[in-house]
């Protein structure tokens, strides 16, 4: 079964621009706001593939104020305080005006038109699908598509708006909001801040989040300072580094403080503990984690492996050159051996041509 893939996208109401986009196979989440708002501040220059050509993205900054939904990652702490550290005033829209997000989900109908057109495509309902096989027809590559989208959201930005009578890009210049953008001077800084997090104390030797120790030479100035619960801030997709926001506003990056494990993920992590609980109950300690998350990969590689081979296999199967029907001499024509005195003869009847000239 192929996974459902999630678009998140933020739009500028007053001239329909698109200020950023994010997609993922995961549920919409303070993940993917968090992400989908540090593609909204950054520069972004969209390569034509083939060519030298580069495309007109010139949304960067930060956004004054954000109209969001009532969804419970909204109305998330680090959501919350990350818009109110970074100035950013959130909106939230009134419960049942649903005409309120009418201009987001007409550009994500828009859009999803154009991906209808990509192979793979599951349509927009079954019946629109019919028999087409999309897992075998699916061809990209999630980096492919993230190309691909960025292009049709360049050309979305070029095509007349109705509601507009004029281009997003013309009316975003218009306006004067290719240079009023508030810009990012440390970008890194504030993605980080949006990221969801976990209050946690620290040990006299680390600081521990979900089963996994974690270490920076700064923490030990801070060990038996009397520092209390502090944030630790994780990007959910990869576990391997932490950011722990301190008493006195500093955020200090830490990563494992065994520098040999591999990088994991916040859902590898979630199954191999429910795995470990099934079997053996209790908590898993952070070596063994590693162990079940590496036997659960090796599993998953060696399916994917047959998969794979099962379906070139099959490919190779439809490939191969139609087998040629067996010889049936008895339906065959030959040419007859006038030099062999042994086949039968069959008499000649001579005649005189009376044209013919002696």
């Amino acid at each position: 079964m192929q996974p459902l893939m999630y678009l998140t996208v933020a739009i500028d109401v007053a001239t329909r621009i698109v200020l950023g986009v994010f997609v993922s196979f995961d549920a919409p989440s303070a993940l993917s706001i968090a992400l989908c708002l540090d593609h909204c501040v950054r520069r972004k220059a969209i390569h034509v593939p083939e060519t030298l050509e580069e495309l007109v993205w010139p949304t960067s900054g930060i956004p004054k104020a954000i109209h969001v939904d009532n969804g419970q990652d909204f109305h998330s702490e680090a959501f919350k305080s990350a818009s109110e550290d970074w100035g950013i005033a959130v909106e939230y829209r009134p419960p049942g005006a649903t005409h309120f997000g009418g201009h987001i989900e007409r550009l994500i109908g828009t859009t999803m038109g154009a991906v209808h057109v990509l192979p793979g495509t599951t349509q927009s309902s079954a019946a629109e699908k019919g028999d087409y096989d999309s897992e075998r027809h699916a061809a990209l590559t999630l980096a492919e598509f993230e190309d691909w989208l960025h292009l049709e959201v360049c050309r979305y930005h070029n095509m007349v708006h109705e509601a507009l009578g004029r281009t997003p890009l013309a009316a975003w210049v218009d306006l004067g909001e290719d240079t009023a953008g508030r810009q990012v001077v440390d970008v890194e800084a504030f993605r980080t801040s949006f990221l969801p997090f976990e209050w946690r104390k620290f040990g006299r030797t680390r600081i521990t989040l979900f089963g996994v120790h974690y270490w920076s030479d700064i923490f030990a100035s801070l060990v038996g300072r009397g520092q209390g619960k502090v944030q630790v801030k994780y990007d959910p997709r990869d576990l391997s580094q932490v950011w722990v926001l301190v008493d006195d506003g500093r955020m200090i990056p830490a990563r494992y403080r065994d520098l040999s494990r591999p990088r994991i993920s916040l859902w590898e992590s979630r199954r191999a503990r429910k795995e470990w609980h099934d079997r053996h109950g209790g908590r898993i300690d952070e070596k063994a984690l590693f162990q079940v998350i590496d036997a659960q990969r090796r599993l998953a590689e060696a399916a994917r492996q047959k998969t794979r081979i099962a379906r070139l296999e099959s490919e190779r199967a439809v490939r191969l050159p139609k087998q040629k029907p067996t010889r049936d001499p008895s339906r065959e024509m030959f040419a007859t051996d006038t030099g062999n005195p042994d086949l039968p003869t069959y008499p000649i009847e001579e005649f005189d041509d009376p044209r013919r000239k002696n």
